[in-house]
């Protein structure tokens, strides 16, 4: 074979076309397997803390729960604050819970209405509200290690006390039989977030939401 003839079989434009595609598949092949998503797809048992939190960090932001359960049983022991944090965000989603909450934030002159019946939610959604109850005492921790909350951190915090406080009370997730003293307490875990708050404009929808929940927490 002459060489002008094997350089005339290295431009055969089948093999250039087959060429092209394994590349091009090598490329979508190597895009799956390092997608964000493809860690949720290892154990955890086998990661270190740091692996352990990015796994958590992902399985939160994916939306799916299963594996932001998976997560939460991988992660629920590791002591940093980072981690605390980031198992009481999973816990406040995993709870079902939040959607009271941010439906009165939608419309805070619902917050007693919503709040006195929210066993009744509880009830007819099957929601779990232990892990709203476990999210307080994580962010508590997460904030003494150094994590700043945000304000909405602080009400879910306050409504995991709460929630606390009346199975402990009632044996019933019913928040009017909370205390007067105990009520104070989730205030208190609340009052960084009305402090906050202040500084925005008057009528800002956050602001009135706090305040309100505020407000319904020191009727107690």
């Amino acid at each position: 074979m002459t060489h002008r003839a094997l350089f005339r079989f290295s431009w055969n434009p089948a093999l250039l076309a087959v060429a092209a595609a394994a590349v091009l598949l090598g490329g979508c092949q190597a895009m799956f397997t390092f997608s964000p998503l493809s860690g949720l797809q290892r154990p955890p048992s086998s990661m270190t803390p740091e692996q352990r939190l990015t796994y958590a960090r992902d399985a939160l932001a994916s939306g799916d729960t299963a594996a932001m359960r998976s997560a939460y049983e991988a992660i629920m022991n590791d002591t940093s604050a980072d981690a605390q944090y980031v198992t009481a965000q999973l816990g406040i989603e995993l709870s079902g819970v939040p959607t009271v909450l941010r439906d009165c934030a939608s419309d805070p002159s619902t917050i007693t209405a919503s709040l006195n019946t929210i066993d009744a939610f509880i009830a007819s959604h099957n929601l779990d509200p232990n892990f709203m109850v476990a999210a307080a005492g994580q962010l508590y921790n997460a904030a003494l290690g150094g994590v700043t909350l945000t304000a909405m951190d602080r009400v879910m915090g306050s409504m995991g006390l709460m929630l606390g406080f009346a199975q402990s009370t009632s044996g019933t997730w019913d928040v009017t039989t909370v205390s007067t003293a105990d009520a104070g307490i989730a205030r208190a875990f609340l009052s960084p977030a009305v402090t906050e708050v202040a500084s925005l404009p008057s009528g800002d929808s956050l602001r009135t939401f706090i305040e309100d929940y505020d407000a319904y927490l020191a009727t107690f």
